[in-house]
């Protein structure tokens, strides 16, 4: 079995982000040369997370809105003890699903033809990381 190893790198405007990465999963595929396996895309960031979605503009604000009713500004007992205070970030990546494992076939991503991949920043305005690791023949 043939392993790939790369690196998406996002720095966010805004605290909270939602931003599509398809096209970059898809490039760091077709640089692997794998043909049919699978990828795995893993923030190296516990206040981030990794999702597939509609391609609809409006669920991503909605999931993000959901996301501020479920965990609501406040403080949380991790910023008692963490200098960047951000309990709740770490809380909504535990929710929406850290990492994820997609299907590759014929050297791309086995999608749907609505689905997206998605990577839901929640605590940004500084460069984070993906791992972005290939894997099969």
């Amino acid at each position: 079995m043939k392993t790939y190893r790369d690196f998406i790198r996002i720095t966010t405007a805004d605290k909270r982000e939602i931003r599509d990465i398809t096209r970059e999963v898809s490039q760091i595929i077709a640089k692997s040369g794998v043909q049919d396996g699978m990828v795995l895309l893993f923030p190296h960031h516990t206040s981030a997370s990794v999702y597939v979605s509609d391609s609809d503009a409006t669920l991503t604000e909605d999931f993000m809105g959901l996301m501020e009713r479920i965990v609501p500004a406040g403080e949380y007992k991790h910023d008692l003890t963490d200098a960047r205070r951000n309990g709740r970030a770490h809380l909504m990546s535990l929710l929406s699903g850290h990492n994820l494992t997609l299907p590759v076939t014929e050297g791309a991503l086995d999608l749907g033809v609505y689905q997206t991949v998605y990577y839901a920043e929640f605590d940004g305005m500084r460069e984070k990381e993906i791992l972005v690791k290939v894997m099969g023949e």
